[in-house]
């Protein structure tokens, strides 16, 4: 059981990506019939279906119930409470702070066990992406070999089919020097499309790995 949900949070804290960063209060923000469609299509075990749906409904935005969600695992807390305390911060540096955590040491400890996991289940990882990219395992595997890591191969497969660009491309971009967020933003990944092929690509690792 703790194996299988740490597979889930993996996986599931690479699709969140870098987004535990400040925004604005969610009751502040606009949701649109698309987004909220998007809301009800996503899931994660490590946050029920029927809980998720209450905290929609309850007007938290979906992006902020997953931010809640890791900070509550991190803090053994309630994410109810979690989304008050956020409230009342109004930022998630100074919520993550409340329950005694480093939001950037927190990251930085999820890249490195991700990093780790994938490593771990790397010819099964590379095996997808490859067939999700069209790219042979030996070209990916030269990329690991050259110091890419393999978690950045994995979302940078899903940037290159959400930007329509070979894998490639997004590769070397990083080893020009690009962080993944001025990748994101020279491309015009539509972020929504990103979290999609994200969603997919996650899914058929998952289910190899469980395999």
């Amino acid at each position: 059981m703790r194996k299988q949900w740490f597979i889930t949070f993996a996986l599931g804290f690479l699709l969140l990506g870098t987004a535990l960063v400040h925004t604005p209060n969610a009751a502040a923000q606009n949701q649109t019939g698309t987004e909220q469609k998007g809301d009800q299509e996503y899931q994660h075990d490590f946050i029920k279906q029927d809980e998720m749906d209450r905290l929609l409904k309850e007007g938290h935005s979906k992006k902020d119930i997953l931010k809640a969600a890791h900070i509550a695992k991190y803090a053994d807390k309630n994410i109810d409470e979690v989304l008050k305390t956020y409230k009342e911060k109004g930022s998630w540096e100074e919520t993550a702070q409340h329950y005694g955590l480093d939001l950037e040491k927190m990251k930085k400890d999820c890249h490195e066990k991700k990093e780790k996991f994938l490593q771990e289940h790397k010819d099964d990882v590379i095996d997808e992406v490859a067939e999700y990219t069209g790219k042979t395992e030996e070209e990916i595997n030269g990329w690991v070999n050259n110091g890419v890591p393999l978690r950045f191969i994995v979302a940078g497969a899903a940037m290159a089919k959400a930007s329509g660009k070979d894998l490639s491309e997004i590769v070397q971009m990083k080893q020009d020097g690009k962080s993944f967020k001025e990748i994101m933003e020279g491309l015009g990944v539509n972020k929504e499309k990103m979290h999609q092929e994200m969603k997919t690509l996650m899914k058929k690792i998952k289910e190899d790995i469980k395999d």
